[in-house]
């Protein structure tokens, strides 16, 4: 206001041009103009800020079809817009009644739709920093690329698995299913013919993780179990993956659209692609080298048998059964099924007296020591040790 006010009055004294003063104010003589017309019509206030809605607008809906939308709604507050669209025609006979969603926002702006709270699972999962990878098989990127239709109508999922050091691409696979079971077999393949990585690093997507506790699924279990550390991405935040995410999109552009006719037709033309990414496209994060120069397979090759050692000495710990439940102190435990055949650490808190439950590094909730007790979200010692701090102080 100041400056248009100081404006106003340079260009009413005389002694400057309408042009010196918009280029010494840095506007255009468009605005200048405008800003000399308002404050003479209307003065120091024609200056202020003006409103840019319109005057008025022809689609607005009629007062009468809004009192009746009301009115429905009062009438049944279990009814949504699009059963109360319905009714105006044929209850009260509206010739062209608004649209759902205008129905909607009329019922949002008389504060009669209240918004969906998103909830995630009740264990908050703990992210750790993700590792940069420094050398071959340090970290494996894996996921599952955009589904997309194949000529015969068919959906394509397709697993993709990559060395985010070397970006070299051990898998593109057109799976039938996104599963457990068929992602795991594809990942014992991998592992044979190319050794095991030290971490592998996913989004919080299925088949990956879960909503459960520690957001374990069967598959990072089993991964954990191989001496895997699984590292999860951040929700939202496809750039955590960015290296991988980058190879979707070149994949993407080369080798899927349009899809192939059918699922057969598009893992021969993975495959080509493929070979191609990895031994003859330069890569400049590799200094123009391809990955196959730079990749080599791990030192670590699988072998089910052998059971990594997953906790420090002395350190009590339980088999989870097939249901899910482990046996303390004669007590039936629920801890989750993702960890069925497993052996999970059991340390009690000295502060809560509650029981710790995790597997391997990851932390799974909380136990009391009581029949049939459920594991709990690790928020729940928190709240614990609060109601404890509160019964102290009272006395």
């Amino acid at each position: 206001m100041e400056e248009k006010q100081q404006f106003v009055s340079l260009l009413s004294s005389g002694h400057f041009t309408m042009s010196e003063l918009c280029k010494t104010f840095g506007i255009s003589r468009k605005t200048g103009h405008k800003w000399r017309d308002r404050h003479a019509a209307h003065g120091v206030v024609g200056l202020a800020p003006q409103s840019r809605a319109p005057k008025s607008v022809t689609c607005r809906t009629d007062e009468a079809v809004e009192r009746l939308i009301v009115a429905e709604r009062r009438l049944h507050p279990t009814w949504g817009a699009k059963k109360i669209q319905h009714v105006l025609g044929i209850k009260h006979g509206v010739g062209s009644p608004p649209v759902v969603s205008t129905v909607g926002e009329v019922l949002k702006r008389h504060g009669m739709v209240k918004a969906r709270r998103k909830r995630g699972g009740i264990f908050k999962v703990e992210r750790g920093t993700l590792t940069a990878p420094e050398r071959c098989n340090h970290v494996m990127g894996v996921d599952y690329k955009g589904w997309f239709t194949l000529g015969d109508g068919m959906r394509c999922d397709p697993l993709t698995i990559s060395d985010l050091h070397s970006r070299f691409v051990m898998k593109t696979e057109v799976m039938p299913d996104m599963t457990v079971k068929w992602t795991q077999r594809e990942f014992r393949n991998v592992f044979k013919q190319y050794g095991l990585p030290e971490i592998i690093r996913v989004d919080n997507g299925s088949p990956f993780a879960s909503s459960g506790p520690g957001g374990l699924s069967k598959l990072s279990v089993w991964w954990i179990g191989l001496g895997i550390e699984v590292q999860f991405s951040r929700p939202g935040c496809p750039q955590d993956n960015g290296c991988h995410e980058r190879m979707h999109r070149t994949m993407k552009a080369e080798c899927c659209k349009p899809g192939s006719a059918n699922r057969r037709a598009q893992q021969q033309r993975f495959n080509r692609w493929k070979k191609v990414f990895n031994e003859d496209r330069p890569h400049e994060a590799l200094g123009m080298r391809t990955p196959a120069e730079v990749y080599q397979p791990s030192a670590r090759r699988l072998d089910e048998r052998i059971k990594p050692k997953l906790y420090e000495a002395g350190v009590k710990t339980k088999r989870v059964n097939r249901a899910g439940f482990i046996s303390l102190n004669g007590n039936t435990c629920y801890v989750s099924e993702s960890l069925m055949g497993v052996d999970v650490a059991i340390e009690e808190s000295p502060e809560t007296g509650l029981l710790a439950v995790r597997y391997a590094n990851v932390k799974l909730g909380w136990l009391e020591r009581t029949p049939n007790a459920r594991l709990r979200p690790p928020a729940y010692a928190e709240r614990w040790e609060s109601k404890l701090a509160v019964g102290k102080d009272e006395k």
